[in-house]
């Protein structure tokens, strides 16, 4: 599995695209911990282009959240398959965090990059406790239900029914580096996660950065909610 998509298979056929939606981020309050900073990039031999252009993704994220934090957390507001969500995740980038570097990240990885950033400054520390129910992942109410939005709401219900089976390897994915033996051992923790998560009928197909924003996404709103904060 270390430098393979990882495959979740089941019947039909659904594309699976980002993460996002109902109980928004709100500013994190400071947990006390000492904020996630990813190293610098580095090729080793053990590293892929695809670990290294992650880690890249990563360190973009850290940067504009520092930079331009309300940009961040008003785009998060949107639900992902509104017409406008693309362009203020887009807008949201700091073009000094880019350093001159060409990177090309889809809507789905780069919000899912914010909210990693924003849950490892706010519980890289200790995971959080989360509420008995789930919260309502389908957006705002009387919102067209288009055939993406079903898709990325169902995502969103699989994440969280995998985070509440396991947050602890959850944790231990969110916080791990591209590529590290981290990774991949969360991953494969997580593996019988995924099986009795997935939706029946459904075929998804998840590769890593993907697993880490949708999970990543699913954690942060449900400690948020947990704490009794209200949706921007």
């Amino acid at each position: 599995m270390r430098n393979q998509f990882l495959a979740i298979l089941v019947a039909a056929t659904a594309i699976v695209s980002s993460a996002a939606g109902a109980s928004r981020p709100n500013e994190p309050h400071s947990s006390g911990a000492a904020p996630f900073v990813p190293p610098a990039v580095s090729y080793t031999e053990s590293m892929t282009e695809d670990d290294a252009a992650r880690l890249q993704q990563e360190r973009v994220a850290a940067c504009v959240v520092k930079a331009r934090r309300g940009m961040v957390l008003k785009a998060l507001q949107r639900d992902p398959w509104e017409p406008a969500a693309r362009h203020m995740l887009e807008n949201a980038l700091d073009a000094k965090c880019l350093d001159n570097i060409q990177m090309v990240m889809p809507p789905d990885l780069l919000r899912g990059a914010y909210y990693q950033e924003l849950y490892r400054e706010r519980f890289g520390a200790r995971a959080p406790a989360l509420a008995p129910a789930p919260i309502d992942f389908r957006g705002k109410p009387g919102g067209k239900m288009t055939k993406d939005a079903t898709v990325e709401i169902a995502l969103r219900e699989f994440g969280d029914c995998v985070v509440r089976r396991d947050l602890s390897d959850a944790q231990a994915l969110i916080l791990s580096l591209p590529g590290d033996p981290q990774e991949t051992d969360a991953l494969a923790a997580l593996m019988p996660q995924f099986n009795a998560c997935l939706v029946r009928g459904s075929q998804w197909t998840l590769d890593r950065g993907l697993i880490s924003a949708i999970l990543s996404e699913v954690v942060y709103r449900e400690a948020v909610a947990s704490n009794g904060e209200a949706p921007n």
